[in-house]
């Protein structure tokens, strides 16, 4: 019976702990951040936090003020309702983020941030000590997005408006997260802490930047693509995103447009369906157009390893003609029209490899992971230093496409 007794008592007392709210915290006591930026200061680094707007999580209108800790975010153009804005400078993340408490009526909730935005020049200084700080933090979601922005990362917070989302951080991951976009990767905090870990490959993010009244004049289309902030998105959101930016050792080393982003797709077989301008044959200027999907991994091999690697990719594409002029369908037919696409596609894949190789030093597209299977143990593979022998590399590049429905074709 005393057993019995003791034991209820002590349950009781067990349940009574549990059951406290000593850390417990009202929803309307806190601060739901889905943004943090980091630029380069001086002394230090500034961060900046874009909070939501209660309204606007639960899916009514915002406030009409704009975003912004500044007048100066008003001046450039921030119309933002749903978000604002806080900008702190600081020695590192986590002591700016604690004087930007001081300066909140609300505790700040970092859980449900979806974006990480670095601006190109802390990228170019490094990011490793950043991303490790975020991956160690039980603050941060290691699914959070990460991105470089070519503009301050606090610019592009003000003046970035989902217009078409009231919630901005559903406006974050679905513009981070698009799998159907060929024009752009997707990079999580986890995948980036993991690649920064690997020996010898590089990172790829995407690129963030903001539009203006150049860039009409500045932007591309079809076959030569666009950077982040060429293209004219028009509207109210000054906000673009588009290609990618690689880095090496967690340092930017080159950033490419959404024509090479399209390729290093082919290359990882994360394409989606595609449009693809192929120069005309026959008319100067005219351009071919076909629909291309990619229903089979790409092949990636390790022919040969030594100094010089001699690597291979093997890419086959679905096709579907759209366009094409009458002296060109005449001349070449189905079977020839498959030749010249396969040829062009080759020669961009070649030279997409030959510039990150050149530029960046990085193996982006995984043949890494491939020549890795060749060495019996960690020790050789270190010692073999792929990233000075990806370097030297030779690569061989074979497309194979098929037109298969000739469609309804325009020959204007």
């Amino acid at each position: 019976m005393k057993r019995r007794l003791f034991a209820a008592m002590l349950i009781a007392v067990i349940a009574t702990s549990l059951g406290g709210c000593r850390y417990s915290h009202e929803i309307t006591e806190m601060a739901y951040a889905v943004a943090l930026g980091l630029d380069k200061e001086e002394d230090g680094i500034a961060v900046s936090v874009q909070f939501a707007k209660p309204l606007s999580i639960s899916g009514g209108s915002g406030g009409e003020s704009s975003g912004g800790s500044s007048e100066k975010g008003e001046e450039d153009g921030a119309k933002n309702k749903n978000t604002t804005v806080l900008t702190v400078k600081g020695k590192d993340i986590f002591t700016a983020l604690t004087a930007a408490e001081n300066n909140l009526s609300k505790e700040i909730n970092l859980s449900h941030v979806k974006l990480l935005l670095f601006s190109q020049d802390i990228a170019q200084e490094g990011i490793a000590d950043y991303v490790k700080q975020f991956m160690k933090s039980n603050q941060f979601s290691p699914n959070t997005y990460t991105a470089i922005s070519l503009c301050k990362a606090e610019e592009y917070m003000k003046t970035a408006n989902p217009s078409l989302e009231i919630n901005p951080a559903k406006y974050y991951t679905l513009i981070f997260s698009n799998n159907d976009n060929n024009y752009m990767p997707s990079t999580t905090l986890r995948e980036l802490y993991f690649n920064l870990s690997a020996n010898g490959e590089g990172e790829v993010l995407p690129v963030a930047n903001l539009s203006n009244d150049e860039s009409n004049e500045k932007s591309k289309s079809g076959e030569d693509g666009y950077f982040a902030g060429q293209l004219s998105v028009g509207g109210e959101n000054k906000a673009d995103v588009s290609g990618m930016a690689i880095l090496s050792g967690g340092k930017l080393k080159q950033v490419l447009s959404t024509k090479d982003a399209l390729y290093y797709h082919m290359l990882t077989g994360k394409l989606r369906e595609i449009y693809i301008l192929i120069p005309s044959v026959k008319e100067e200027g005219e351009h071919i157009t076909l629909r291309l999907t990619q229903d089979e991994k790409p092949k990636l091999c390790a022919d040969e390893l030594g100094e010089t690697p001699k690597l291979s990719a093997k890419i086959c594409l679905m096709g579907e003609l759209v366009k094409c002029p009458d002296s060109d369908f005449n001349e070449l037919g189905i079977d020839g029209l498959n030749e010249l696409a396969s040829r062009y596609i080759e020669g961009q894949i070649t030279d997409f490899l030959e510039n990150t190789q050149n530029e960046s030093k990085a193996d982006v597209t995984g043949f890494g992971e491939i020549s890795k299977m060749h060495f019996s143990d960690w020790n050789d593979w270190t010692l073999y230093n792929w990233q000075d022998k990806f370097i030297n590399s030779e690569f061989s590049v074979t497309a194979n496409v098929n037109i298969s429905r000739e469609g309804l074709v325009y020959t204007g």
